[in-house]
């Protein structure tokens, strides 16, 4: 009595594969098999084998993927989806036993985790450059409280400026992922400096790009905390830190006090000798004076006879960025210092450096 009911389903069920198997003719041809690719229901094969689109989804048959959404640029390594379709911003699923890399289109952004460096078995990343203003995880409250303290504490120097500020997320089905890794890997950040005169574009007072770090927010006290890593490279613009937690992360300043790199020329200062003039190897002019270079930001110059006795003092005032100081070779009352050797010493906070000059008239 059931016998024709049951064929009936069987017929049902064999129309629907054929269907099934004439619609998607190439589909377990190209398939990706590296890394456990996951691909999204809505996937479909365009034929040819080299590419599956839909939804907004593009993959390719292997753990690389290059052609991806136009805020993010390649990420590789084992199990990942774009799952640009549904999710803003786009994310990828890896797999913890395989290193992840994700980098954005504009090249701003660069993150790299190693193997097992979250334990979940799979996991989804992205970054957020407006965590400010269109935060994932974040309450955009604590980052302006803890720009607020940075400011006060260290100076105007340390102001988050634009293009600085970006939210790391790992997450999965269930929550955000927000303690420690089991293994740190590395985030790289870019950097405005567009002249290439080592200072930050926009920035006011003039921040130095080699006193630029790495910091993330701690949400529990809203302050920023200075994150260890391998500093500036002036050649790409970026600055790499060491990524030990999801969270936010800033590039921000300091005045430089730095003074083991100040020097003073020419030695000897010989404005009336044979070698009198401007430039390497010459004694120097009495209109250029003296310089010294590679100031710090702020402090004094002080210069003493051999016997202690003050003859000038200059203070170093960095409102326009420069990093030089002319002195006019005359005392504090305006008149020329007598020829003979003079010692100066730069203070900037608590970094002193003291060096010899010579004046011959």
């Amino acid at each position: 009595m059931n016998k024709p009911t049951s064929n009936f389903f069987r017929n049902i069920a064999g129309i629907l594969a054929a269907v099934f198997f004439f619609a998607l003719p190439a589909f377990s041809t190209v398939l990706p098999s590296a890394g456990d690719y996951q691909l999204a229901s809505s996937v479909v094969d365009n034929g040819g084998g080299a590419n599956l689109t839909g939804g907004n989804y593009s993959a390719k048959g292997s753990i690389g993927q290059n052609n991806l959404p136009p805020n993010l640029g390649n990420a590789s390594g084992g199990d990942y989806t774009n799952r640009t379709g549904f999710n803003n911003p786009p994310h990828f699923i890896y797999q913890s036993g395989l290193s992840a890399t994700l980098t954005s289109a504009s090249g701003d952004i660069s993150l790299t985790l190693p193997s097992d460096s979250v334990d979940k078995a799979s996991f989804d990343i992205t970054f957020n450059k407006n965590p400010d203003t269109q935060p994932l995880a974040v309450d955009p409250l604590k980052i302006a409280d803890a720009n607020e303290k940075i400011v006060y504490n260290n100076g105007s120097w340390a102001q988050l400026y634009p293009n600085n500020l970006s939210e790391m997320a790992i997450f999965d089905e269930e929550s955000f992922y927000t303690k420690p890794l089991a293994k740190r890997g590395t985030m790289s950040l870019r950097y405005k400096d567009a002249n290439n005169d080592g200072i930050l574009d926009g920035s006011n007072p003039p921040v130095r790009v080699d006193t630029l770090n790495g910091w993330i927010l701690d949400e529990t006290v809203n302050s920023w905390v200075q994150v260890r890593g391998g500093g500036v490279n002036t050649d790409t613009k970026m600055l790499s830190v060491y990524f030990g937690m999801p969270g936010v992360y800033a590039l921000l300043g300091a005045q430089d006090q730095t003074v083991s790199n100040v020097k003073a020329y020419p030695v000897p200062f010989r404005p009336n000798g044979p070698q009198a003039g401007i430039g390497q190897g010459q004694t120097g002019t009495e209109a250029a004076g003296i310089t010294f270079d590679n100031l710090p930001q702020s402090g004094t110059i002080s210069i003493y006879t051999l016997d202690g006795r003050l003859v000038k003092k200059l203070d170093i005032q960095d409102t326009l960025g420069l990093a030089k100081l002319y002195w006019d070779v005359k005392t504090s009352s305006g008149e020329k210092a007598a020829s003979g050797v003079y010692i100066w010493r730069v203070v900037s906070g608590s970094n002193t450096k003291t060096g010899k000059l010579m004046v011959i008239w």
